[in-house]
């Protein structure tokens, strides 16, 4: 997965570039996007993730945060999830095993 600055993520909306967006769960309180782009000069698929200003993947702590950003800013209506089988939430119990 490659990582892309917000001005670039506006550009490739602007072009329609971008397609298949997958929201995933890192941990209890970290969700991020991913996306498909064409690759300019290969014109391969190329998956990314959006930056903060400060170069390290740009996470949401409430996913609904996130899911209005996806659509305020770009319209995205329908996407994907993943959510990770290690997530580490303590407040999560587990079923009672069957009888």
């Amino acid at each position: 997965m490659k990582t892309i600055e917000q001005q670039s993520l506006d550009l490739a909306f602007e072009l329609e570039d971008v397609r298949e967006i997958t929201v995933i769960r890192r941990s209890h309180k970290e969700w991020y996007f991913t996306f498909v782009v064409d690759d300019l000069v290969t014109k391969r698929p190329e998956t990314y993730a959006l930056l903060t200003q400060r170069g390290s993947l740009r996470t949401w702590s409430d996913p609904r945060n996130l899911f209005s950003f996806l659509f305020d800013r770009y319209g995205v209506t329908a996407g994907k999830f993943k959510l990770i089988e290690d997530c580490k939430d303590e407040t999560r119990s587990n079923p009672p095993p069957p009888s």
